[in-house]
């Protein structure tokens, strides 16, 4: 009897994991794009931080970006926040306080988010589209706050795992060597090994023909 029930509660498990939640996520998020049109999206994670944006901005170039930005610093280096906005880079919410979403009730999600946008809005920097959930962990609270607040999923195909003191030359070669067609690449605000590793990376990507875009211009198969 007691197989029986963990093998029932297994199959349930793996349904609602890998069934319903990959339903879900192709509805109200979004990890890649088109991959027969050669466009990538680099995302930063975590600012803005007190040092080191100019410097990333400076070695993106003429390349836009998309920041997720953590509320309550976006409130604290206001002017970062709007030299990246005015830079032409979208901003995007990863909420206000960075917590682990999945742990929190529905109300606490959205409020989470709807404390990151405040923040945003009023610097007058238009509402997002996308939420990125600290460390990229989602369940179906997570889509629930999503539907209600209107918001997708920003999450990511390609992550340079740059926050663990990895160098430049390890994040360039992963990048260059995995990238794919609707990549979206995973890097973090403040790291300078990843400000080294930008204008390699770009000038490489930009060899091969690829093309950057912001995440709102990402192409898909119509999931956004």
């Amino acid at each position: 009897m007691l197989r029986k029930l963990t093998l029932l509660f297994l199959t349930v498990f793996i349904y609602i994991e890998w069934g319903f939640l990959n339903q879900e996520r192709a509805k109200f998020g979004i990890s890649s794009g088109n991959p027969f049109v050669k466009e990538v999206v680099l995302t930063f994670d975590d600012g803005p931080r007190e040092h080191g944006m100019p410097e990333i901005v400076s070695a993106l170039g003429d390349v836009k970006a998309t920041f997720f930005l953590v509320g309550k610093f976006a409130d604290r280096y206001a002017n970062i926040t709007l030299m990246l906005h005015n830079n032409g880079h979208e901003i995007a919410n990863h909420t206000y306080t960075h917590p682990r979403l999945y742990r929190l009730w529905v109300e606490k999600i959205v409020r989470e988010a709807e404390r990151c946008d405040e923040v945003l809005e009023g610097l007058g920097i238009r509402k997002t589209r996308f939420l990125r959930p600290p460390g990229g962990h989602f369940n179906m609270k997570i889509f629930n706050a999503m539907r209600r607040m209107n918001l997708k999923l920003g999450l990511w195909s390609l992550n340079t795992a740059d926050y663990t003191g990895r160098p430049a030359e390890e994040i360039e070669r992963l990048v260059l060597s995995s990238v794919k067609a609707g990549d979206i690449i995973l890097m973090h605000s403040g790291t300078p090994n990843t400000v080294e590793a930008l204008p390699k990376i770009i000038e490489g990507l930009k060899a091969r023909g690829f093309h950057f875009v912001r995440l709102e211009e990402l192409q898909t198969f119509g999931l956004i």
